[in-house]
């Protein structure tokens, strides 16, 4: 059914919503990439493949894959809304599945739109608080100790809290109630905006709050404003006569208080969520609290910071995976922008399916405590169903006491990521170290019993791929007849870095197999190189969309960028007088480098096919199939 529907819809009509798309000769088409910030176009769209590629940023994939990522849906959510558009009719659910309900698009909409003003309300808080002491340095009260805790304690500059949207929640209870909510938010039937914000855990009936969540005698209400809530008292001895029917709470209190607010988006960027941390320390509630699950909000499914770090973690080829908002936050703001944060719970299947749309390179930085230790392990057990040979999983626990934003503060972003690169652990040996720990060792013959059966049940969960878990096995019976393999040591023969574990593939991948220069390489990069030489000023124009599009991991372009590099030190003595024939031919060159990469990757493509159908991988028939369809 899913194919069926794949194949009714039109990628180049569901892309071209999004991009504006231009034919590029043949049957490709191209616009500027959704996914990463350029001028010049490097998104292609296939429609005899039914897919895109961004060679700037490797974002690829098909229809179902694109939606999900600009529009935020699940899986589910996606073919549905494609089977809807395309006609086909969908089987009817397992009536004894669980029923996810989903509301209306207008319903969904009202929910984003108050979200959204409702972050725009805390961030003006922020803002007022911030500049309050400012203008007064010697302001008191909660505005100013919290404008404090931001800017003074925790050092976020105003460039982070406008990047991650961070606002400020007043200490009061009924701070969204003073809003002028549009008719858009109402949900259908309403006559006010209460049903929407409840519906999205904005505010909370008093009559469910706990017997501490607020005071015995609630404030008086405002009157209602002209598109705002009705008076939570009523407004004369007549009208507190009236019976109130019992569906509609007497009032409602603001779920986020004296905290300091994370909005949390989805891969579309609306906002779904709010963390809030708390500010007044005595208060008796939780150091951090999340919106509840709601229709737009499931938290096993959504990763804090993921919007943000999207290009990020495409352009590092790897994310990292911390476990609090201002992790996220500080190493962002010190240069590490692919990280993100699960919502205060070990990492899901569906958040790391997620992530791995986006990179297979993920690495687990855990807090140098029992908690984080605690933490790491229920992640590798998590990660292990979904492992396979291709994905590169890491595990790194920071030195004690410290969590990844007291690190990059103290430390910076290269010696944060010297360390990752020295003490980010495999998952393998990062497993089998815990069972080693576990069990004692595997030295009397009860420990190598203990160690025995816990692998075995590791096992089972590797449905994944077989072939993994036959490695697996290998190293675990390794440990028991005292020939376990550990990993070199940085900087020792054959040291296993993070550039031979998907970062960067190595320029040779075998002692005896050099690297292949293409005749692609030799002529299109080389011209590109000598293009830089003779007319290095163009060159320096256009700089940053050549480098976007380079592979770094192949020798060629590695030494093209040294060269783009190399013109912030001194302009190359080779250059043409600008206006010379040399010097318009290589002015072309330059400003058709996207063009020119697109023939390159082409041509890596045919070389991989050719090699491929010499070893006898594929069949001449698929070779020539994929050579039809590479056009």
């Amino acid at each position: 059914m899913i194919d069926q529907i794949k194949q009714r819809v039109d990628i180049v009509e569901v892309v071209g919503r999004h991009v504006e798309l231009k034919r590029a000769g043949g049957a490709l088409f191209k616009g500027l990439c959704p996914f990463h910030t350029e001028r010049s176009p490097s998104f292609t769209v296939t429609p005899s493949r039914q897919s895109y590629h961004c060679f700037g940023c490797g974002a690829h994939g098909d229809a179902v894959q694109f939606l999900m990522e600009m529009e935020g849906m699940s899986f589910r959510e996606t073919i549905e809304d494609m089977a809807q558009a395309a006609g086909v009719a969908i089987p009817a659910p397992d009536p004894h599945a669980p029923v996810v309900r989903r509301p209306p698009p207008d319903v969904k909409k009202a929910m984003h739109l108050v979200m959204d003003i409702a972050a725009s309300r805390y961030t003006s808080e922020l803002a007022g608080a911030l500049d309050l002491i400012r203008t007064r340095p010697d302001a008191a009260g909660f505005q100013a100790d919290s404008a404090r805790y931001v800017h003074t304690k925790r050092g976020i500059h105003q460039t982070t809290i406008d990047r991650f949207r961070i606002g400020l929640a007043p200490d009061g209870w009924d701070t969204l109630k003073e809003l002028d909510w549009p008719r858009e938010t109402f949900a259908p039937g309403q006559h006010d905006a209460a049903t929407t914000l409840a519906s999205v855990d904005l505010i909370r009936a008093r009559e469910e709050r706990e017997s501490s969540a607020a005071p015995a005698t609630a404030p008086a209400a405002p009157a209602r404003k002209p598109f705002g809530f009705p008076s939570a008292r009523p407004a004369s001895p007549a009208a507190a006569a009236a019976p109130t029917p019992p569906a509609q709470p007497a009032s409602y209190y603001d779920t986020f208080r004296a905290r300091l607010i994370f909005p949390v988006r989805d891969t579309a960027g609306k906002i779904v969520a709010f963390g809030g941390r708390r500010l007044i320390e005595d208060s008796s509630g939780a150091k951090y609290l999340n919106s509840a699950e709601t229709p737009i909000f499931h938290k096993s499914h959504v990763l804090y910071g993921l919007f943000e770090a999207r290009e990020a973690i495409r352009k590092a080829k790897r994310v990292h995976v911390v476990e609090g908002y201002m992790d996220v936050v500080m190493l962002a703001q010190y240069g590490v922008e692919n990280a993100v944060a699960s919502m205060g719970t070990a990492m899901t299947e569906s958040q790391l399916q997620t992530l791995l749309r986006f990179t297979e390179c993920v690495v687990f930085v855990f807090d140098g405590d029992g908690a984080g230790q605690k933490a790491a392990r229920k992640a590798a057990e998590t990660v292990l169903p979904l492992v396979r040979a291709t994905h590169d999983i890491r595990i790194l626990t920071l030195p004690d006491g410290q969590d990844p934003d007291d690190y990059v503060r103290a430390h910076g972003r290269d010696a944060f990521d010297q360390l990752v690169e020295a003490s980010a652990e495999s998952l393998s040996f990062f497993l089998r170290d815990q069972l080693l720990e576990e069990c004692g060792g595997a030295k009397s013959p009860e420990q190598r019993a203990r160690f025995q059966q816990r692998f075995q049940q590791i096992l089972k969960g590797m449905s994944a791929d077989q072939t993994l878990a036959k490695e697996y096995w290998k190293m675990f019976q390794q440990v028991l007849t005292g020939n376990e393999a550990r990993p070199a040591q940085p900087g020792a023969a054959g040291n296993q870095s993070f550039q031979s574990f998907g970062y960067r593939r190595p320029a040779v991948t075998s002692p005896t197999r050099a690297p292949v220069i293409t005749a692609a390489e030799s002529s299109i990069v080389a011209k590109l190189r000598d293009a830089v030489r003779v007319a290095p000023e163009v060159a320096l124009q256009v700089r940053e969309e050549i480098v976007g599009l380079l592979d770094l991991d192949d020798p060629a372009e590695l030494r093209l960028q040294k060269d783009l590099d190399a013109l912030d030190e001194a302009m190359p003595p080779q250059r043409a007088a600008e206006g010379t024939p040399e010097w318009l031919l290589a002015r072309d060159a330059l400003l058709s480098h996207a063009e020119l990469f697109e023939v390159h990757r082409r041509q890596q493509v045919r070389a991989e096919l050719q090699a491929q159908r010499a070893s006898g991988e594929i069949s001449t028939a698929d070779y020539i199939r994929e050579l039809r369809e590479l056009g």
